[in-house]
């Protein structure tokens, strides 16, 4: 079977990144999520913890536009988009994978064929999935998935032009609290599968 890739973007709290895990065993193919940073980490020279929280600080277009006059040397944010794209170009040219998140849909571009998924659900499933899932005290939980929708938005929009979660972007839009995690997992691989000697 060709190269195809698959791209999870998600809302946070809609199980987008156990869908990827799902799928990538299912296919048998590989998984990139938090590899991708520490991927980046050797390229960067830069530790974890300054990646993950540069990929967060993105908190307006005015604000972004002051950080991107600084030199790129001194600009973590910039020096982190750039070595995480190489990162994700990279995994695409080994072959078929499911990468989650990092805005991999808008790198892929048309370069191999393609699986674009975005999963969503609505706020009461995400917020009870995020408390159970991750921890976050229920208090806390409804601030925690705003802030985190808006930063994946803001990030999209001011390296790609793109907007995050618009339907034109993607080829599926599947809602998880209404399908389950199966019913993501099966939509995505018959998608996959399509027109392959697979089916």
């Amino acid at each position: 079977m060709q190269t195809k890739i698959i791209t999870i973007s998600r809302e946070y709290g809609s199980g987008g990144r156990g869908i990827g895990r799902h799928v990538a065993e299912t296919l048998h193919i590989p998984f990139y999520d938090s590899e991708i940073i520490r991927e980046t980490m050797k390229k960067t020279g830069l530790p974890e913890e300054v990646i993950q929280s540069a990929e967060q600080r993105v908190t307006s277009s005015f604000l972004f536009n002051i950080a991107m006059g600084v030199d790129i040397t001194r600009n973590y944010m910039q020096q982190i988009h750039v070595a995480e794209k190489e990162v994700i170009l990279e995994k695409i040219a080994e072959g078929s994978c499911v990468i989650v998140g990092r805005s991999a849909n808008f790198i892929l571009q048309n370069k191999v064929p393609s699986v674009r998924a975005f999963i969503y659900a609505d706020m009461d499933s995400r917020m009870k999935y995020a408390s159970e899932h991750y921890g976050i005290d229920v208090k806390n939980v409804h601030s925690v998935i705003t802030r985190s929708d808006s930063e994946r938005s803001l990030y999209s929009k001011n390296f790609y032009n793109e907007d995050w979660g618009e339907r034109t972007n993607y080829d599926m839009m599947l809602n998880s609290a209404l399908l389950g995690i199966d019913g993501c997992v099966d939509l995505i691989i018959t998608a996959y599968r399509k027109e392959s000697k697979e089916m």
